[in-house]
């Protein structure tokens, strides 16, 4: 099964620079392992579909594909992705970092999201087929 989990980073935000958005993407990764771990119930495919994607590698971890996104579209994606059950959510970043002069202040602020599937899957295709990669 070609399994991805889909990180839908956003591309809106001025101070979102590169090494907030890995940072950012690595908490989604993280939520999504935790996340899963935590679900015991749900359709034996879904549980198939992730001890697919964590044992492509010996280190725990498959596909992942960072995709370029607004505000809206990522709620608007997420929002789909429910509805149709596939393993979904949106980061809040509690202490966001957003550097003003001396200062830093630090401010609540959803950052990205993800989305788990089969890669080969219409829905989801359909869901993240507008998204290009985020640069």
């Amino acid at each position: 099964m070609p399994a991805v989990l889909y990180i839908l980073m956003r591309n809106d935000l001025a101070s979102m620079n590169p090494g907030k958005a890995m940072a950012q993407a690595s908490h989604a990764s993280n939520a999504f392992v935790h996340n899963r771990g935590r679900m015991r119930e749900g359709p034996m495919e879904n549980e198939n579909l992730y001890l697919s994607w964590k044992t492509e590698t010996t280190q725990g971890f498959g596909t992942v594909l960072v995709l370029a996104v607004d505000k809206t579209e990522m709620e608007q994606a997420v929002a789909v992705a429910k509805m149709a059950e596939y393993d979904t959510d949106i980061i809040h970043d509690p202490t966001y970092p957003l550097p003003d002069g001396e200062d830093c202040h630090f401010i609540p602020l959803d950052t990205c999201a993800y989305i788990f599937g089969n890669k080969d899957d219409q829905v989801l295709t359909a869901i993240v087929q507008n998204f290009p990669l985020h640069e």
